[in-house]
């Protein structure tokens, strides 16, 4: 039941994705893989295993303090936890590719870590005609979140200015899906530690789709 509770789910966000560019699913992740994950996160964050995280993709991205303050680690599924989140990021992307035809091939993820004071700037995940990242993914792991905690986030339709289509509270297991290239979002300033998981599925620039 509880599979095919998911299943359904994912395919009504993947629908709310295909029309409007993003996708808002509360509780999608369970209490139990969350609590995994963010003990996982915990660890790294005791070991020094975060690095301050960038704004752009991969070792070039570059350092900008004015623009985004987190810190991050990839995530390559090394544990049980990273590997069940993997599993059902694979189940996503399947969706999307059965009902978007979008040619999913890679997916890559990283624990994000945003101290007090913590933000990320309005920006899209993706440049226009890159071809590379195309759907956006992010989980919470935020365990009793207030709106007092701040650290929303706010994403707006594409193309679009002033206020923001929603604004989604970062509790936990609650999962955003975006369109990379089309969907400007802000993580707004947290009042409190504030955990997530982002994560990006792009296409195979060989060519061969899947």
């Amino acid at each position: 039941m509880a599979e095919c509770t998911e299943a359904s789910r994912i395919a009504a966000a993947v629908e709310e994705l295909g029309s409007t560019g993003f996708a808002v699913c509360l509780d999608l992740l369970s209490p139990d893989l969350v609590a995994r994950l963010l003990a996982e996160q915990r660890q790294r964050e005791d070991d020094g295993a975060l690095v301050l995280a960038g704004v752009g993709r991969g070792d070039a991205g570059t350092r900008v303090s004015g623009q985004r303050h987190a810190q991050s680690s990839w995530i390559a599924g090394h544990c049980e936890a990273e590997q069940h989140f993997l599993d059902f990021a694979e189940r996503v992307r399947l969706a999307v590719n059965r009902r978007l035809l979008l040619g999913l091939f890679g997916f890559e993820a990283q624990f994000l870590y945003y101290p007090p004071g913590g933000f990320y700037q309005r920006h899209v995940d993706a440049l226009q005609g890159e071809r590379g990242r195309v759907v956006s993914l992010v989980a919470y792991l935020n365990e009793d979140w207030s709106p007092q905690d701040g650290g929303a986030l706010a994403v707006w339709r594409a193309g679009c200015e002033g206020d923001p289509a929603v604004v989604v509270a970062p509790v936990a297991g609650t999962v955003v899906l975006m369109l990379s290239e089309d969907i400007p979002h802000e993580a707004q300033v947290a009042h409190r530690e504030r955990r997530a998981i982002a994560g990006w599925f792009s296409v195979n620039t060989s060519g061969v789709r899947v």
